[in-house]
């Protein structure tokens, strides 16, 4: 009966459960549908566009509208979670616009007021290509309302300048354009990279620096010309021209680029100025030195002077060869050959001539150069033997003054032995006198006894361990007779007081 029970409740806690499962799944899809109904993800690189359909009518044609406007909303959500009330509103992604590092956006607007007559550039607000422009990066412009054109940012390169034109604005009223204008602009862009608006404005990149330009037989475009004389000259030449980025605008106008400048300018010129000055010249002319730096002078001066009237300059005009016929070239090169050939024998007569005195002065040279070194030779012997000279009275004065100092020497001391034995004498003789002196007072001591100064003197010589004992052992034996006996008892008493003294 319990266990009927317990298994009731059991069953029942099942059912109960699973109910709840199902509630909590349902209440989760629910939520789930909510949330993703009313709020919006956009991912990163998208954005979002939102048509409201609710709210005032928008005026007939236009494309996109404010908020509190029925239609395509002109704003646009960016990435993240937006709320948007499905009801009043509906959603599409796109993807943003991604301009890449060296392209810009051009953009055409499809929504605003009509551009004026006369204009082809749009303002904001305005409809059309659009003055503005969108360098690289990430841009949200609503795809309804926006259309994007990708073009290479304009590039200017080392060695090129931007020859600027614009293409929008009110007409120039000069030769060049000014801002707002249209027309070619006096500045030019310098090398670097720019955000241009290709329908405001056309850059063309133009070389500049130093350039050459030759007039080669090799390439059958040497210049050529008749002479004075009726003779055909062909020259090579190689002429450097330079335009600078000051005269760009002006040169471009009037001429145009390299290519132009060359075709226009450069070849004709010089054909038309070798042609005037070279037939005045003689074909002769041309072979000597005088007659072709004239020539190339005058080539030069009026090449520059023509670049400079045409903003070009003109660094150098260098004719190279210049080539004249055979049959005026070989009898005139004979010619000179023969003015050579006597120039040739002169010099070498010159020349013997001068090797000839070249010899005689060599000659003098040997013989100046030994009567020198004869010179010199008597000069050193003769400086030789007047140094010998001094030098031999020099150590005869020097011997003379050592025998001088020698015999001073010598007395000296010869002196000083005679002083010194003098006073070795009187030395003797005081310590003499002192010794008798003190014997003197010694034996005066002794009571003028000199027998007993001689035994005093005796005792000091004796050794100090030396001892006298006196022992009486009777009349007549040797002990009593010293008394009588050598004065025994008397050293033997001296000695004694001696020793008592020195302790």
């Amino acid at each position: 009966m319990e266990a009927a029970r317990l298994t009731q409740w059991w069953n029942r806690i099942r059912a109960a459960g699973a109910t709840l499962v199902v509630v909590a799944i349902a209440l989760l899809i629910f939520a789930r549908l909510t949330f993703s109904t009313f709020f919006k993800y956009v991912e990163p690189g998208e954005m979002l566009v939102i048509t409201s359909k609710t709210g005032d009518q928008a005026p007939e044609g236009q494309l996109l509208v404010d908020e509190g406007m029925k239609g395509i909303l002109k704003e646009v959500l960016g990435e993240g979670r937006h709320f948007i009330w499905p009801v009043l509103y509906e959603t599409e992604r796109f993807k943003v616009v991604d301009i890449p590092a060296g392209k810009i956006g051009i953009v055409n607007s499809k929504v605003g007021s009509k551009l004026p007559s006369g204009k082809i550039l749009a303002d904001e607000g305005e409809k059309g290509p659009q003055r503005r422009i969108l360098p690289p990066g990430r841009h949200r412009l609503n795809p309804h309302g926006y259309d994007i054109k990708l073009i290479d940012m304009t590039q200017i390169e080392a060695g090129f300048v931007g020859f600027v034109t614009a293409l929008a604005g009110e007409e120039a009223s000069g030769p060049f354009a000014g801002d707002g204008q249209k027309g070619v602009r006096r500045d030019v862009l310098q090398p670097g990279n720019y955000y241009i608006n290709d329908g405001e404005l056309a850059v063309q990149q133009v070389e500049i620096g130093v350039n050459q330009i030759s007039f080669l037989e090799a390439d059958k475009a040497q210049i050529e010309f008749p002479s004075v004389d009726g003779f055909t000259i062909d020259i090579d030449a190689t002429v450097e021209w330079e335009l600078h980025p000051r005269h760009v605008a002006k040169v471009m106008v009037e001429i145009g680029d390299r290519d132009a400048i060359e075709d226009r300018v450069i070849r004709p010129q010089s054909k038309s100025i070798s042609r005037l000055q070279g037939s005045t010249y003689g074909a002769k002319d041309f072979l000597l030195g005088e007659g072709r730096e004239e020539f190339q002078r005058t080539f030069t001066e009026a090449l520059t002077l023509i670049g400079e009237e045409k903003n070009i300059s003109i660094h150098s005009a260098f004719i190279r060869r210049i080539m004249i016929p055979d049959t005026l070239l070989e009898p005139i090169m004979e010619a000179f050959v023969s003015v050579e050939k006597e120039q040739t024998a002169k010099y070498w007569q010159e020349t013997r001539k001068s090797a000839a005195e070249l010899q005689r002065e060599e000659s003098l040279i040997i013989q100046r150069t030994l009567e020198v070194e004869a010179q010199t030779t008597a000069l050193l012997r003769s400086i030789e033997a007047d140094a010998q000279r001094v030098v031999e009275q020099t150590d005869a004065r020097t011997r003379l003054l050592v025998a001088e100092m020698q015999e001073e020497i010598a007395q000296i001391e010869a002196e000083r032995t005679r002083t010194i034995g003098m006073a070795e004498a009187s030395i003797v003789q005081m310590v003499g006198e002192a010794e008798a002196k003190g014997f003197s007072a010694k034996v005066k001591a002794f009571g003028g006894d000199a027998a007993a100064f001689a035994r005093y003197e005796f005792s000091l010589g004796l050794s100090p361990s030396f001892s006298v004992r006196v022992v009486h052992s009777g009349e007549g034996t040797l002990w009593t007779d010293l008394s009588r006996t050598a004065g025994i008892p008397n050293v033997a008493g001296l000695k004694f007081l001696e020793t008592t003294q020195k302790k």
